[in-house]
């Protein structure tokens, strides 16, 4: 089995340097990694060399390729040489955190400016949802090429989409700040109160989604209801705080989650609140693996470096 994990690394391990994108293909059986991928995004889409770059959550294209966003960048990325083929980008591209297929179009969400866009695959855009109210066009005064801005200026949010998905002809929208998951056309809502949601996968009529404190929940969108429920501070076993809990993927039984190691951010304060954890333990950036039959935890595969590093998505790669 092959498992791709998108994240945002210091590349010598200095903490003082920048995030960069790098995609870590990684063999579970093995608990080892067998290829990565360095990449850096056109310095024309950036706000300057010291801004963060990170790969977010991933998906597969209808053509087998990978749609890898990196907060300005869309990339096409072939999976078997782990190679970038393509680049696109968007004056509208500003702190992409996922990326999926949608017919014609890709979803792109757009935390920075409240925002899930469509686009094609050459860039242009097709659709452009703003899920704060008002106008758009009142919101961002002045601001023509959002590349340009840096990530964290436009906050607070009050959204923060941070995964988009069309599921069975509803487009759904996972949001940081509302704790829950939009429906964006026929105005639906999951509601993930216990903790701030991440992703929103869709895997066997279901969609999973992360909760920042270690939390799984899979949901029957038609329905509402829940189908399991994991809090993986139970199955370790401990009180210490997990690290930030973001990316997801479901492989039969199998049940892959990543864990970012604490930041000095708000996110970091935001877990203190929320966690029963020890104040000050942290545990590295690490994929975890969970025997869904169990559950059980199965292994915890260390992915960070000394810097920590943090992980938005992982993908079964086959």
């Amino acid at each position: 089995m092959r498992l791709l994990v998108s994240m945002g690394l210091r590349r010598t391990g200095r903490p003082e340097e920048p995030l960069r994108a790098c995609l870590r293909e990684v063999d579970p059986d093995r608990a080892t990694i067998t290829r990565e991928l360095w990449a850096e995004v056109d310095p024309r889409h950036t706000p300057g060399p010291s801004s963060h770059q990170e790969a977010t959550c991933a998906a597969f294209d209808d053509d087998g390729r990978v749609l890898q966003p990196a907060h300005t960048e869309l990339w096409f990325v072939d999976p078997v040489r782990l190679a970038i083929e393509r680049r696109v980008s968007h004056p509208l591209f500003h702190g992409l955190h996922s990326a999926t297929p949608d017919g014609e179009g890709v979803l792109l969400t757009c935390a920075g400016t409240e925002s899930v866009l469509r686009v094609d695959r050459r860039g242009e855009l097709l659709e452009h949802h703003w899920l704060r109210d008002g106008r758009y066009e009142d919101a961002y005064p002045g601001i023509t090429d959002f590349r340009l801005v840096d990530h964290d200026a436009l906050k607070p949010h009050s959204h923060h989409p941070n995964h988009a998905v069309r599921h069975e002809g509803e487009l759904w929208a996972t949001c940081f700040e509302t704790q829950a998951c939009h429906g964006l056309v026929g105005g639906g809502r999951i509601e993930l109160p216990e903790a701030i949601p991440h992703d929103g996968r869709p895997r066997g009529g279901l969609l999973w989604f992360t909760q920042v404190t270690g939390r799984v929940v899979a949901v029957d969108p038609r329905t509402g209801e829940r189908a399991l429920e994991l809090d993986l501070r139970e199955l370790r076993g401990t009180r210490h705080m997990l690290g930030w809990c973001r990316g997801i993927e479901v492989v039969g039984s199998r049940l892959f989650v990543g864990m970012t190691v604490l930041r000095a951010t708000r996110h970091r304060e935001v877990l203190r609140q929320l966690l029963l954890g020890e104040a000050g333990t942290k545990l590295p950036t690490r994929l975890v693996e969970i025997d869904l039959d169990g559950p059980r935890l199965v292994q915890e595969i260390p992915l960070g470096n000394e810097a920590g590093g943090t992980i938005y998505g992982v993908l079964h790669l086959g």
